[in-house]
């Protein structure tokens, strides 16, 4: 709980405005209070929401279907306003602190303690689904812990932020260790997607880290689609109730109703958490008592007027400035030899091609030595073999043509795509990249750009790379010295890395 910031609008519909409770991916959250005295949470959508007349439509009708959710286990809608200058929700606000600050602070929980969030949880999902609502985003951060129960906040508010301005412009939907297998690869999204979301969030509960670990969004999502989860911190008592959430397939995965039923009833024990969470829900129930009724007053000039509700204040005086040059055209210009890598970084490799070299010479003398008329073998014998010699021989120059040149490393971060040979770098912003896309042709991908009109094409680091290729240019060889299982993964993995980091231009056909 933070002041309220200098730009806050002091009343929000017919809510006071008392203090800032943080920001999410809809815009901002203040704590209110009610003409009654009720403490509210009022939710504010970003200004570039606002603006999309297809995000308010969807906010308009995710609300109305929100305010149908009950239970006992969420956070009930009171008031919306979807017309409003910025669209904006109000809850019931719950003191007490969320799921991944108590965890931060304090550990993970005991076990009886998970099995009763299990259980609010499930309860809560039942709910949220029955009113035909699927959370997509449920993560540690939107479950609060109350001295009666665990809350889920933030559904009826999934829906509407797809496809919206924020999404469009790159910012990708959901948290990244949390996501379903299905919502990592793009497949329709279903009310088991929120199933796998609770076995994940059970996890972190129980131990603190998510089940598949922690690192670059990349590899996060790479590890939801290809690996198992890590359940072995898990108490044995709790694997049986998450080992089928996580499962990969939704049909597999039980309803939340089911997950009920193996949760069993809850303890008769009251005091669900441990005490030192509890004394963390006292303080945020003292906190709220000491609050005023109103805020103070603020003197500042920017503060809107008191009989407009809106959340925007008035444009400042415009001060003179000096006048802006022409736009230079853009330019990717040789980085400097030791450049930080960001992001996910991939590297061709010198080790694998010389192995893969070497037993290609190892049998081109074999079977030169069964081709050799000294050795007496039948004349189709010595052919076959004369032949397969040529194979080997050929392959094993190659593969020491490939070892002899400089290996390449590729970085893909939030700045754009650098490549280096080891001496020098060319870096790639992603403002001079139209399209990228990773061209999967066999045995032999590639990762291809295609830059701006105004972009300068950069000089060839070796290895092929940045030649013109259908219109655009090729960068980087992904693997082609590497086994086929080996290959494929850095295809995913680079994949995964060019929608995280540079979606606003990644092509994934």
């Amino acid at each position: 709980m933070q002041p309220l910031p200098p730009n806050a609008p002091s009343r929000i519909g017919d809510y006071t405005l008392l203090a800032a409770l943080g920001r999410g991916a809809m815009g901002s959250v203040y704590l209110a209070r009610s003409r009654g005295g009720r403490p509210i949470a009022v939710k504010v959508a970003r200004a570039e929401l606002a603006d999309n007349p297809p995000f308010r439509e969807r906010f308009r009708r995710e609300v109305e279907m929100a305010r149908a959710v009950g239970g006992f286990w969420t956070a009930t809608v009171v008031d919306a306003d979807p017309d409003a200058e910025r669209p904006w929700m109000a809850t019931e606000y719950i003191p007490g602190p969320s799921l991944q600050q108590v965890v931060q602070d304090h550990g993970p929980l005991p076990e009886r303690a998970v099995r009763r969030l299990a259980g609010g949880l499930a309860e809560a999902l039942v709910a949220i689904h029955g009113a035909g609502l699927i959370h997509r985003d449920l993560k540690p951060s939107n479950v609060l812990l109350a001295d009666d129960g665990p809350r889920v906040i933030d559904f009826g508010i999934a829906r509407a932020l797809e496809h919206s301005a924020l999404t469009e412009a790159g910012i990708v939907f959901g948290t990244p260790g949390y996501l379903s297998p299905e919502q990592v690869i793009g497949q329709q999204i279903t009310t088991q997607s929120d199933v796998f979301a609770l076995g994940s969030v059970l996890v972190y509960a129980a131990t603190g880290g998510g089940p598949f670990g922690e690192g670059a969004t990349s590899a996060l999502v790479y590890r939801v689609v290809h690996q198992e989860p890590d359940l072995s911190r898990v108490p044995p008592g709790l694997v049986p109730l998450i080992v089928p959430c996580l499962v990969r397939e939704p049909a597999n995965r039980p309803t939340p109703a089911r997950l009920l039923e193996a949760i069993g009833p809850p303890s008769n024990d009251p005091s669900w958490l441990p005490e030192r969470v509890r004394t963390m829900v006292e303080q945020r129930h003292t906190e709220l008592g000491r609050l005023p009724a109103k805020p103070p007053t603020r003197v500042m000039v920017d503060d809107p007027p008191p009989r407009t509700p809106t959340l925007v204040a008035p444009t400042p005086a415009p001060t003179p400035s000096a006048p802006t040059p022409p736009a230079a055209p853009v330019r990717i210009t040789p980085e400097p030899k030791d450049v930080r890598p960001t992001g996910v970084r991939f590297k061709t490799s010198r080790v694998v091609g010389s192995s893969w070299a070497g037993a290609n010479a190892l049998a081109a003398v074999v079977t030169a030595s069964i081709a050799d008329p000294a050795a007496g073998a039948p004349g189709a014998v010595r052919l076959a073999a004369f032949v397969a010699f040529l194979a080997f021989a050929v392959a094993a120059i190659r593969l020491l043509v490939g070892v002899a040149r400089s290996p390449l490393t590729l970085d893909v971060g939030p700045d754009g795509i650098t490549l280096s040979n080891g001496t020098e770098n060319r870096r790639l912003p992603w403002y001079a990249i139209a399209r990228v896309k990773v061209d999967a042709h066999h045995a032999r991908p590639w990762l291809v750009v295609w830059l701006v009109p105004a972009a300068k094409t950069p000089d060839t680091l070796g290895r092929g790379s940045f030649t013109r290729h259908k219109g655009g240019l090729r960068v980087y060889p992904i693997s082609h010295e590497r086994y086929r299982k080996r290959r494929d993964r850095d295809v995913v993995e680079l994949r995964s890395a060019l929608a995280w980091y540079g979606s606003a231009a990644y092509d994934p056909r």
